[in-house]
């Protein structure tokens, strides 16, 4: 700024002057150029323009993440398709770009690197070995990375820049499943399966600590890769360990093939199978052995099904998308994510970041979500879980739990007479 002002009064080389007309456009162009986010018609930061806002997600949309993670962005788009339809945000319509990473670190990061000059926010991805290869990057560069489905510790513990989640990371949410099992079927010996989803080796510690905390057997642990075709050999295993418990942390599709396989080789626990959100998938609900789902208990982020007057209920309806938990999950999270675009005044990527640490038992998907607390310290905005069980092709909601990386927590769970 101080050279165009410098020519302006004839200095710099050859003592030039700019012409009035000309000087007068460029002041124009560079003050906008300094302004930040606000009211339509406000000069604004990247990926908000005076009619739009920009917002991007890398996603798993093929590979063998895909049915599980895909629904998540559908959703989404269905909702910010609503949002516009009635005017947008700020007097702003959202723009939505979503990207297929196939659940690749590598392809998440170029991809990343394709739109954090042109995207406000990162929103919606889905995978944890993806999220935890680009928080870091979206932290540095202050752009907001909202509500990945994450499992990875560090991305939230402590607290990254701008990285916000709603879901418990998958550690604490073993212990949780461990107690609820406990209270709801009583004690007894437990057997854990995970996919290598986010510290996976720390889920299959944190249920050994809490089995072990409340007097009972940890038998074993085995870990498949995302995607294994064929789960008999770990179903023989459990057969011969012969647990009261099985514990999982295991995707949507994984969780199915892995079900079918204990009740195919006649080894389903003694009495009940507990898992986290992962499983908690449309591709799960079609594709499971319906003789399992009395012992079958899972985590959700999201009473199941969602309230029938829940917006999100109106958005999804006659799509396919109504009766998946990924789906529902996608929608709220993109609820919530207008709500604080709504409420962030200027409209830039720090007054974000302000408004969502500052939510406490915010109510910004109502029916769909559990109310989202947040601070400065503390990025993860559920502080309890629903336990859901299959019922045929749906999930009905049974009791709600707290959770805490305080894998010792005695809490008890509250029945919902789901």
């Amino acid at each position: 700024m101080r050279s165009l002002f410098n020519l302006a009064k004839g200095e710099g080389p050859r003592h030039r002057r700019v012409p009035p007309l000309l000087l007068s456009a460029a002041l124009v162009v560079a003050l906008a150029a300094c302004g930040g986010g606000g009211e339509a018609g406000e000069a604004s930061e990247v990926g908000v323009t005076d009619t739009t806002i920009k917002l991007a997600a890398s996603q798993t949309l093929s590979g063998p993440g895909a049915a599980s993670c895909a629904p998540g962005t559908d959703a989404a788009k269905l909702w910010f398709d609503k949002v516009n339809a009635e005017g947008g945000v700020q007097g702003r319509k959202i723009e939505f770009e979503v990207v297929d990473d196939g659940y690749q670190p590598p392809r998440a990061i170029a991809n990343v690197r394709s739109f954090q000059s042109t995207a406000f926010a990162m929103v919606g991805a889905c995978g944890s070995a993806t999220a935890a290869a680009v928080y870091k990057q979206l932290s540095q560069i202050g752009m907001p990375f909202l509500f990945p489905t994450n499992g990875v510790a560090e991305v939230v513990k402590p607290a990254s820049k701008g990285v916000f989640q709603v879901l418990p990371l998958y550690e604490d949410q073993t212990a949780s499943m461990v107690r609820y099992g406990y209270q709801e079927f009583g004690k007894g010996s437990t057997y854990v399966v995970v996919n290598q989803l986010g510290a996976y080796e720390s889920a299959i510690e944190f249920a050994k600590k809490q089995t072990e905390e409340l007097g009972e057997k940890f038998l074993g642990s085995d870990v498949a890769q995302l995607g294994v075709p064929d789960y008999t050999p770990i179903a023989l295993k459990i057969k011969q360990a012969n647990p009261d418990f099985v514990v999982m942390s295991m995707g949507g599709s994984d969780s199915a093939k892995f079900i079918n396989a204990l009740v195919a080789q006649d080894a389903l626990p003694k009495k009940a199978i507990v898992g986290t959100t992962a499983s908690v998938a449309g591709s799960f609900l079609n594709a499971y052995e319906t003789v399992a789902a009395d012992k079958i208990r899972f985590g959700s982020a999201t009473r199941l099904p969602m309230a029938p007057d829940s917006e999100c209920t109106k958005v999804l309806a006659g799509t396919p998308l109504e009766k998946d938990p990924i789906g529902i999950i996608g929608c709220g999270q993109a609820q919530a994510i207008t709500t604080a675009l709504e409420q962030a005044k200027p409209l830039t990527r720090e007054k974000v970041m302000e408004v969502i640490e500052g939510w406490q038992d915010a109510d910004v998907a109502p029916g769909v979500l559990a109310p989202l607390s947040f601070s400065p310290e503390d990025h993860v905005g559920i502080k309890s879980l629903y336990i859901v069980q299959p019922k045929g092709r749906d999930f009905v909601t049974l009791a709600e739990c707290p959770y805490s990386d305080d894998a010792s927590i005695k809490e008890d769970c509250k029945s919902l007479n789901g």
